[in-house]
């Protein structure tokens, strides 16, 4: 047992290892099953706020979103002279900032629309969106002053150009941000890229641009593998926020029952009788949630996720100082935690009963648990919930298997040896209940069903001895198969004889309609395997069953060097009598007397007749 124990745990160990190396360098089905533990983590435990110096911002700023719905009940679009008497009016109640997650491109002439848009945008510090492109088109102005540090520029994507709010429209904005939204494999959207380049400068996304304006941060910088570190991070009003390795950061995606709380529909913005004191000082972001304007995206909160919402979902952690993000070093300590966590469940497995030890799995499986829960929950570090678990669980479940392997080896070596001496069901019996190595006689009603091969010595005289006993151990697996299945035991096979008994060596309530019910299934299976493919040139005989219930005694008959456990009494005998007794019948399942009055399933009757030993008995066959 001991080398079997060593054998496994080697085993198990190298699965563990080649699990780690997936969980260092995953494959994309495992990062996406990886990203959706993070989705349950973020959604499901509240980033708590960091506090202390350089980290909150006093009296941050609150986070509007403006809805451009339809201009009016007509379901017009909102054009850009709407769109000025909005900036006008928001201006008059003092922003932060006016970002649009909205790019303003296309129909630059002097129209009145421009001229108007222009003016207002002059009026408030405002932030105008642009989009991403694959051509060399030229680049957003005004250009955001935010400074690469250490190999950050390593981690960004560069794009040659990108689509651009009008000239005069660009000169009146204090700033542009990107609003181009990237979704993984899944199609759900969970990080925003905190800046791109084009042409050589870096650009922001459009909430950090947003909150950088609000802040009058004049110097962000944005920074990676400073020191000898992998981390990226970005300064932002003088607070460094830990970005993902990529140099991306990571929303908190809230759900559409927190929307309408800060959603004010533009229509209502422009209501002369419109309350607007509350966006004094806040972030305002426009954008719309029509989808015909192609704004909604997927997140892990909804389906129709509109992006302005998820640009003010960003700028909101942001300003409260509440964003997730993955060290670059999370997969070693995710590997380090599998490791042990996979140790203790094999120590534990191999060491304590099967209870305590599934027991004491779950705890360090809880453990785990609790530990990435107040990581996040305190810093925002994100640690994979459920990868070291897996690992877990399948290092338990295989070790598991491994001590079930080593205790079935052992029982089918004591089977292997007993079964030479007792029926299957007395080694059972014996396997689970050792005192019982002598099992004395017993007297308790059994049913006793008999069956046998009609002409089976002509069948004999076709085959040679290897063929013999192949068309054999088809016979006997099939027939035995089906009685172990109705709850009987297989006493013996004699020549092409099965002897099973029901009821026995254990109670079986309905063995006698059990017993029939199984001679039925017999002689069904047994005809279509006569006429079966591999017995085309075989003539094997039908098969013949005999059925009778009574009391009988059971128990080891033999001496020391050979022991049987089997049955002695009237029923049996009456059963093999009336297994022979179908010849004369016609029958292929003969039922005696007693167990005809025990069942209680509809029999027909086939006289009376003479049963040698046994005198004139009423029989019964199967309707």
């Amino acid at each position: 047992m001991g080398r079997w124990r060593i054998r496994l745990a080697a085993a198990v160990s190298l699965v563990l290892i080649g699990l780690v190396w997936l969980i260092q360098s995953p494959p994309a089905a495992l990062r996406q099953a990886q990203e959706r533990g993070f989705d349950i983590l973020i959604q499901w435990v509240a980033l708590r706020k960091q506090d202390g110096p350089d980290l909150t911002f006093p009296a941050a700023p609150q986070v509007f979103v403006i809805d451009l719905g339809a201009r009016d009940e007509t379901g017009q679009d909102w054009d850009r002279s709407d769109t000025a008497r909005l900036v006008d009016t928001l201006a008059r109640a003092g922003p932060a900032v006016v970002a649009f997650d909205m790019v303003f491109s296309g129909n630059c002439n002097d129209s009145a629309g421009n001229v108007a848009l222009a003016v207002a945008l002059a009026r408030t510090p405002s932030v105008l969106g642009f989009l991403l492109s694959e051509f060399a088109l030229p680049a957003p102005t005004p250009h955001p002053p935010l400074a690469l540090a250490g190999t950050a520029a390593e981690h960004l994507w560069q794009v040659p150009g990108a689509e651009v709010a009008c000239a005069d429209l660009g000169a009146a904005a204090q700033g542009t941000g990107s609003v181009a939204l990237f979704s993984d494999r899944d199609g759900q959207v969970r990080r925003i890229a905190a800046a791109t380049l084009i042409g050589g400068a870096a650009y922001p996304a459009l909430a950090i641009e947003a909150v950088r304006i609000a802040l009058d941060d004049r110097s962000p910088i944005l920074g990676a593998g400073l020191d000898g570190s992998r981390e990226a991070w970005l300064r932002l009003g003088g607070r460094q926020i830990w970005l993902d390795p990529d140099a991306d950061i990571r929303i908190v995606p809230s759900g559409p029952e927190v929307w309408p709380s800060r959603t004010l529909q533009a229509n209502d913005v422009l209501d002369p009788k419109a309350a607007l004191a509350a966006l004094t000082g806040a972030v305002v972001l426009i954008g719309s949630s029509l989808p015909e304007r192609g704004g909604l995206r997927t997140t892990a909160a909804s389906a129709v996720h509109p992006s302005v919402q998820i640009q003010a979902d960003l700028a909101s952690a942001l300003l409260g100082g509440a964003v997730p993000y993955r060290q670059a070093d999370a997969p070693r300590w995710e590997a380090l935690a599998a490791v042990t966590g996979g140790l203790l469940a094999l120590g534990l497995i191999l060491s304590l009963p099967t209870l305590p030890a599934i027991a004491g799995t779950a705890c360090v499986a809880v453990l785990w648990g609790g530990v990435v829960t107040v990581l996040y929950r305190g810093s925002g570090l994100l640690l994979d919930p459920f990868g070291p678990l897996l690992v877990l669980g399948i290092i338990a479940f295989l070790t598991l298997v491994g001590q079930a392997a080593l205790t079935g080896r052992a029982e089918r070596l004591l089977r292997r040896k007993m079964g030479q001496l007792l029926p299957s069901s007395v080694v059972a019996r014996l396997i689970e209940n050792p005192a019982l190595f002598r099992l004395t006689g017993e007297q308790r009603v059994v049913t006793a069903l008999f069956t046998d091969i009609e002409s089976f010595s002509v069948t004999t005289r076709q085959l040679g001895p290897r063929d013999l006993v192949r068309v054999l151990d088809a016979y006997f697996t099939l027939t035995c198969d089906i009685v172990l299945r109705h709850g009987g035991m297989v006493d013996k096979m004699v020549g092409d004889s099965v002897h099973a008994y029901f009821n026995a060596p254990l109670d079986q309530p309905g063995h006698v309609d059990a017993a029939i019910a199984c001679a039925g299934e017999i002689i069904a299976a047994t005809e279509a395997f006569r006429y079966s493919p591999a017995l085309a040139n075989v003539q094997l005989g039908r098969t013949r069953i005999g059925i009778e219930t009574g009391p009988v005694v059971l128990g080891d008959v033999g001496s020391g060097a050979k022991i049987d456990y089997t049955a002695h009494g009237d029923a049996v005998n009456l059963a093999a009598r009336l297994q022979e007794a179908n010849k004369l019948l016609g029958t292929a399942i003969c039922i005696g007397p007693a167990a005809a009055a025990a069942s209680a399933m509809t029999l027909r009757p086939v006289g009376d007749h003479e049963i040698r030993s046994f005198g004139t008995l009423s029989l019964f066959t199967t309707a």
